[in-house]
């Protein structure tokens, strides 16, 4: 069978829920956001942190929400409070090039319009480097509050950010060179905490 097609299903922001996070202007045109340059965006910043196949759960629940399986409570205080933050901030600084620049049958053109002066080069850069720390930042948090002791169990499939994961969703880390198989936060969960999550028998 073949494997599951994630990209069938929609990203888990809008070019909507962008501007509204991340944009100075409230009246930006979303029409610059693609839908591919959301899903270029999550493939790069979003999916190697989750894992394949935790990323790919999330896009099927959250496509269109109106056929099972459908998000729970959890999934949802992550997407909305964890995920679209950072991935707004990241699709912004993966848009800022096509904002600033055309292409042409002419050739790659500045965007001008008579109210206002397009930024340099350098200003550019200062620009998409301050986007990119904040983002970088939001999901640095996000991955700490995922890995938290307290989350244990409650993403199933989920593994620890420090872990490598297979596309099927099984889970691996790489010990020194050898590939030990399934959860690494709670291999070295003490005794206390591995009854307290469940994991103890």
């Amino acid at each position: 069978m073949a494997k599951t097609d994630y990209r069938q299903y929609e990203n888990l922001i809008t070019a909507t829920e962008v501007v509204s996070k991340a944009m100075s202007n409230a009246n930006m045109d979303t029409n610059i956001i693609d839908d591919n340059i959301v899903l270029v965006t999550e493939l790069t910043h979003l999916k190697p942190h989750l894992g394949d196949f935790f990323w790919g759960e999330l896009r099927k629940k959250f496509h269109k929400r109106d056929a099972s399986p459908l998000p729970n409570t959890d999934e949802v205080t992550l997407v909305d409070n964890y995920i679209k933050p950072c991935l707004a901030l990241y699709v912004k600084y993966e848009v800022l090039n096509d904002m600033q620049y055309n292409t042409t049958s002419s050739g790659i053109v500045t965007n001008d319009d008579d109210f206002s002066d397009p930024v340099d080069a350098f200003e550019l850069s200062v620009l998409k480097e301050d986007t990119f720390r904040k983002a970088e930042i939001l999901r640095k948090d996000m991955m700490e509050w995922l890995d938290d002791v307290d989350n244990i169990g409650v993403y199933p499939e989920y593994e620890s950010s420090e872990n490598e994961v297979h596309l099927n969703g099984d889970n691996v880390t790489r010990l020194g060179g050898i590939l030990a198989y399934g959860n690494k936060s709670t291999r070295y969960y003490s005794k206390e905490q591995r009854i307290k999550k469940g994991y103890y028998d």
